[in-house]
């Protein structure tokens, strides 16, 4: 591909990042940096403001723009950031009202990434929302930017750092485009995911602006941010009036809303294994959560279904065995509904789902053995549970108190009228049989 470096000579952090580039490339040659792997970099200046620029000074041929300049604030603060151009109202810096520039997820979490990696200390790393122009620009654009003053503009650590952040850019084999609504300017939370999932940000919209957005520019965010195939609400930064807002207009457009949660799971998958699973999932039930143990491969999706009760006698007291089974297994999936309860029900590669099925079966009877009375008997485990009946040793004349527990704890005791009484003697016994198919193999 064509890439497109552009700076402005009025802009000192821009024309700074760029004598930093040149440098580095003569101290070190091209072949160092990932950015000539496979592609054909070209480089530009303009005289005027980045945001006043006129396509013409580009490469007409350019696949991608990568635009290095300033970062201004109000309320400064030494940061390394990354951003696209567009206006999701009037245009106040470049651009025109209510258009948004074509960017690129991908490149962006590269840099972003990057940013992170050669960060001078006493800087932060951060995307920034959506803002300013140009935003008619013909190729993926984005803003790769030093600040907040000038005293950072000119810091040699931190112009150097950006250039290398441009040039070790390479994007990862897998990144999940997406788009983000809610948060502040540095927009912290999708600036998390960016440098710890797959997720890849393009366009993102500031808080203040989510509760009148209209489903065309939420569109608009899809499209020029290559297609995003989902999008991420920031639930925290929101009202409720602007989740239901925005959710709204996500369900009319079709675009499902991934968690950050969600995307973290998505480190052990495709998407496109989480999508297939995600809609297994919801026609077992609504309301269900996965949660993947180990590495998912992209096969079909087929469920297990313990019985209940037998699920319950193994786990219901501490499920931890369980996790630590599944995390050693991998490639299975447990879920969850209602309050976080944990579901008898697992999720796996049809290819896999008899062999984990037999190791499900086999670790829950080796749970309720260690810790229950039981028998097993072809296909049928039958449980026997004693306890301590409170009702019946009242009948017997047993004083409640110190007795009661001593009794419930296995021990004969003796009363004051001299009578011994044996644990058996108050406990209830009952049985449970369960069929549990494939036991018996």
């Amino acid at each position: 591909m064509i890439i497109d470096i552009l700076n402005s000579d009025i802009d000192p952090a821009g024309r700074n990042i760029r004598r930093a580039i040149d440098m580095l490339i003569e101290e070190h040659g091209k072949d160092a940096f990932p950015l000539f792997d496979g592609n054909e970099v070209t480089f530009h200046t303009t005289d005027e403001r980045i945001v006043n620029t006129d396509r013409s000074v580009l490469n007409p041929n350019a696949d991608l723009i990568i635009v290095v300049s300033r970062h201004s604030s109000v309320n400064p603060v030494p940061v390394l950031t990354v951003h696209p151009p567009g206006n999701f109202g009037d245009a106040q810096l470049g651009g025109n009202s209510k258009e948004l520039g074509l960017t690129s997820p991908a490149w962006m979490k590269a840099v972003l990434c990057n940013h992170a990696k050669f960060v001078p200390e006493g800087y932060r790393v951060s995307y920034e929302i959506t803002h300013h122009g140009p935003t008619d620009f013909p190729a993926p654009t984005f803003f790769v930017e030093v600040g907040s003053t000038e005293k950072e503009w000119n810091d040699e650590k931190a112009y150097t750092a950006a250039a290398k952040s441009v040039l070790y850019a390479k994007p990862e084999a897998e990144t999940i485009p997406i788009i983000g609504f809610g948060g502040t300017h540095y927009a912290v939370r999708q600036s998390v995911i960016g440098q710890e999932t797959k997720g890849a940000l393009g366009h993102m919209m500031h808080t203040r602006d989510v509760g009148s957005v209209k489903a065309d520019m939420v569109s608009q965010m899809v499209e020029k941010s290559g297609g995003a195939v989902a999008a991420h609400v920031d639930r925290k930064a929101l009202s409720k009036a602007e989740i239901n807002h925005i959710t709204c207009i996500l369900d009319e457009l079709g675009i499902p809303e991934i968690t950050e949660g969600d995307l973290i799971k998505l480190n052990q998958m495709s998407y496109a294994a989480w999508e297939k699973y995600s809609a297994y999932a919801a026609e077992i039930g609504n309301g269900l959560k996965l949660f993947p143990h180990g590495n998912i491969t992209d096969g079909t999706p087929a469920a297990i279904f313990l019985p209940e009760d037998f699920f319950s006698a193994a786990f219901g007291r501490d499920d931890t065995p369980l996790l630590s089974f599944l995390d050693e297994m991998g490639g299975v999936f447990h879920v969850t509904g209602e309050g976080g309860k944990l579901m008898p029900i697992f999720l796996t590669d049809a290819e896999n789902c008899r062999s984990v099925s037999v190791e499900l079966i086999a670790l829950s009877v080796q749970q309720i053995t260690r810790t229950q009375d039981c028998v097993v008997d072809d296909d049928i485990i039958t449980i026997t549970r004693r306890q301590f009946d409170a009702k019946l040793a009242r009948t017997l004349g047993i004083p409640s108190g110190p007795l009661f527990g001593r009794l419930s704890r296995g021990e004969t005791v003796t009363l004051p009228d001299g009578r011994t009484i044996t644990p058996d003697e108050v406990m209830m016994v009952t049985q449970t049989s369960i069929r549990i198919p494939g036991l018996e193999n």
